[in-house]
């Protein structure tokens, strides 16, 4: 019973690692890490939506976990407090690391204030890097914190994030356009990609180059397509505001 949920919690583990946005491998090395610790020898097998494990105690039973992940987001103060748990895993019995694990799960990183504010800037100063004026960054940041209360909302409903992406793409074009109807802004271009920058895969892209090169294929080509797939969204949700904007135009 002990031995089966040490597996399960190593699992759990590398689950919220993997649903914070860390790359394959580093999950894979969490799990056998802790399966080691307590005296099991771990086998494991890591997607984007899947972890499986396999392990055998000291009398050589076999046990076997499987956890379904549904979601991935970037929190890499997360990563960072699992991976100093397992820089100091010696200190640590089941009881107390089950403890510590689900406390992790459960905490809420930033405020809500700390997370718009964090929007804000991420797009405006995203608006000042591809050459927008201080105006098309603040209307940028504003366009941002639109998409942080979109993306709050979406998980709420959880919306597919295909569609949510398609939206993102919509609305950061529909907003920065709304700004140019109103002479607040002279172009649409800056402020619109400021905001969208806010929704571009950089993780998925960069953890599937990782995974890639360390011999993850199937993990490695998920994450590209993954990526992918984000971007193709964006630029649907882009180019049906601009169509749509168009028409309107020629009305």
């Amino acid at each position: 019973m002990q031995e089966a949920k040490i597996l399960s919690l190593a699992n759990l583990t590398g689950k919220t690692l993997l649903q914070s946005g860390a790359e394959t491998s580093r999950v894979e090395n969490c799990i056998q890490q802790i399966c080691k610790h307590f005296g099991l020898r771990a086998q494991t097998f890591v997607s984007i939506t899947c972890i499986i494990t396999s392990a055998k105690n000291k009398e050589g039973n076999s046990l076997c976990s499987v956890e379904r992940v549904t979601s991935i987001s970037n929190n890499l103060h997360r990563i960072d407090q699992i991976h100093d748990i397992l820089l100091h895993l010696e200190e640590y019995n089941v009881d107390s690391l089950e403890k510590m694990i689900y406390k992790i799960r459960n905490t809420q990183v930033h405020k809500l204030s700390t997370l718009v504010t964090a929007y804000f800037f991420a797009a405006f100063f995203f608006c000042l890097l591809f050459k927008g004026d201080f105006v098309d960054a603040v209307m940028s940041g504003i366009g941002g914190i639109f998409i942080f209360y979109i993306s709050l909302f979406s998980k709420k409903l959880k919306v597919n994030p295909f569609f949510f992406n398609t939206i993102g793409g919509f609305s950061c074009t529909l907003t920065a356009y709304l700004w140019y109807k109103l002479h607040i802004l002279t172009s649409v271009s800056y402020a619109s990609i400021g905001t969208i920058m806010l929704l571009v895969p950089g993780l998925a892209l960069t953890n599937a180059i990782r995974d890639l090169v360390a011999g993850d294929l199937l993990s490695g080509i998920s994450r590209a397509c993954e990526a992918l797939l984000i971007g193709t969204a964006l630029a649907t949700g882009a180019g049906f505001a601009l169509f749509l904007l168009l028409q309107l135009e020629m009305m």
